[in-house]
């Protein structure tokens, strides 16, 4: 246990169960390389003909548990360092968790719903523990899980969009559930890109006579959420202004935008773009004779 832990929360709180987010990357990493190793000696060592392969079956097993371990784990992780205590500690995240190894028969690509190692902004302090991720991890027990959810989600809505007809009622109630879930969103706004981000924000927002501020609400806290794990930069917030632009909804983005809980590099490309609320004053510049 860390001396944080033994001087944090858990001092004052013997109920106190909390996640240490660089020590549960060392976890997730040491359970990676043991995943990495076993899956390597089963490749290179199939038992031959009329071997048994009792053994090999029992490695295999140990592989496939500690690949559910590593989702389970990679996700408790990325809500802990999306989801900081107040007082714990954890001001930008550290870096992710790294990816898992390509799945068996698939080299080089990693199975679907893996973290992606993404350059996290500078730490301003030590991250501490925080009790996001040590109980309650939304409505998915995986990252793979929230993954999948989030695919389909972002497949009905391009259909949709594309056909000409309403985003599904459940999409709407899923997004809203989950619109602080960092996996869910991540994969959703990832499988969308800025085109189809910008349909989903019209879908919501309609016109100024008919805007459904829970959906809208809904939009500008997920797309937030995602931007601390996806690459949400100056390129991918200008096409989402374009095409939000094209579709006759940019004043509301700009307020999505602006508004939304951007991760800080994020945060720098808005301000890259030098936008602000809609009737927010512009900066007063001081003329010098």
């Amino acid at each position: 246990m860390t001396a944080q832990m033994r001087t944090g929360p858990a001092a004052r709180d013997p109920e106190f169960r909390g996640i240490d987010p660089p020590a549960l990357n060392q976890v997730v990493r040491q359970l990676q390389d043991a995943q990495n190793a076993i899956q390597g000696w089963l490749n290179a060592h199939r038992p031959p003909p009329g071997v048994s392969a009792a053994g090999y079956r029992q490695a295999d097993q140990v592989a496939r548990w500690a690949a559910d371990q590593l989702g389970m784990l990679s996700r408790r992780y990325n809500y802990a360092v999306t989801h900081p205590s107040p007082g714990g500690g954890v001001d930008a995240p550290p870096p992710p968790a790294p990816s898992p190894a390509p799945a068996p028969g698939r080299p080089g690509r990693a199975p679907d719903g893996t973290p992606r190692p993404v350059g996290p902004p500078p730490r301003r302090t030590p991250p501490g523990p925080t009790p996001r991720g040590a109980g309650d991890i939304g409505d998915f027990p995986t990252r793979q899980a929230a993954v999948r959810a989030a695919k389909t989600d972002a497949l009905t809505v391009v259909a949709a969009v594309q056909d000409g007809r309403h985003v599904p009622d459940p999409v709407w109630k899923h997004l809203k559930a989950n619109a602080d879930d960092p996996d869910y969103t991540e994969e959703l706004y990832e499988r969308l890109g800025p085109a189809s981000a910008a349909d989903l924000l019209k879908a919501a927002g309609g016109d100024e006579a008919r805007v459904d501020e829970a959906r809208v609400k809904a939009v500008r806290e997920s797309l937030g959420m995602s931007s601390h794990h996806m690459t949400m930069d100056a390129k991918w917030l200008r096409a989402f202004l374009a095409e939000a632009d094209r579709a006759g909804v940019r004043p509301l983005a700009v307020q999505v935008l602006t508004g939304a809980g951007m991760s800080e590099r994020t945060r720098a490309a808005v301000a890259e773009l030098g936008l602000r609320e809609p009737g927010a004053a512009a900066p007063r510049t001081t003329t010098v004779a």
